[in-house]
């Protein structure tokens, strides 16, 4: 990779995201472990709008993992209905909490590797408590940052980018080095991919990062781009 295309789509994502990212997703203004994991527990296999109208609810009515464990199953998965398959999401949260508070006395664990280990956490949603609670430069790697970054980079993907951890260190090694600013970057790529640069039609001649993408040089966005 260009290191100064790297760092150049990095200040533009950035700064795109500080003027024109979406301050309405609840998550992004908390700061604190169990919210952010909280979060990306409801955000699997589901969308940042359907979640984003129930989260402060569920928060709220559930702001720790002994308050899971307090609540019984039938509040817990009326709570998550919304959001579809809400019985196996209600199980596997009263899991998550039940480890939590079992194994780090119901405060949620600082390293990756624990985090990991959690039932239902992921990579991306350990990447996010580290990179949102904890200061460390993490990137937010999913399908959507994947697509953007096979796009712009030209960088091949393959059926799982988001698992491949060469993938994960081409995102870490683009990331800002102030901490804010990777968090912006994150949030600001996965706005980018959602809005702009979109898994199918992306609004090309709107993009302003036209001028150093792979994919627009080459006039191809599709498979053939890792889309």
């Amino acid at each position: 990779m260009n290191k100064a295309a790297g760092k150049a789509f990095a200040e533009r994502i950035v700064e795109w995201y500080k003027r024109s990212g979406d301050r309405g997703l609840p998550w992004r203004s908390r700061r604190d472990p169990w919210s952010i994991l909280l979060a990306a527990f409801l955000l699997r296999k589901t969308t940042a709008t359907q979640v984003a109208r129930v989260y402060t609810k569920i928060l709220r009515e559930l702001p720790s993992p002994a308050h899971v464990l307090r609540a019984g199953t039938q509040r817990i998965e009326r709570l998550l209905r919304p959001l579809g398959m809400h019985r196996q999401r209600a199980r596997l949260l009263r899991k998550l909490a039940q480890c939590i508070v079992e194994s780090h006395g119901g405060r949620v664990p600082g390293s990756k590797a624990e985090l990991m280990a959690l039932p239902g956490i992921g990579q991306y949603a350990a990447s996010e408590v580290l990179l949102v609670a904890h200061g460390q430069r993490e990137p937010l790697l999913d399908r959507n940052m994947a697509r953007v970054l096979g796009r712009v980079f030209g960088v091949k993907l393959g059926r799982r980018p988001h698992t491949d951890p060469e993938l994960w260190a081409f995102a870490r090694s683009i990331l800002p080095q102030d901490q804010k600013d990777a968090r912006s970057f994150c949030y600001g790529v996965l706005d980018f991919a959602r809005r702009i640069c979109t898994a199918r039609s992306p609004k090309c001649p709107a993009c302003f990062v036209r001028d150093i993408c792979s994919s627009a040089r080459t006039q191809v966005c599709g498979r053939a781009a890792g889309c």
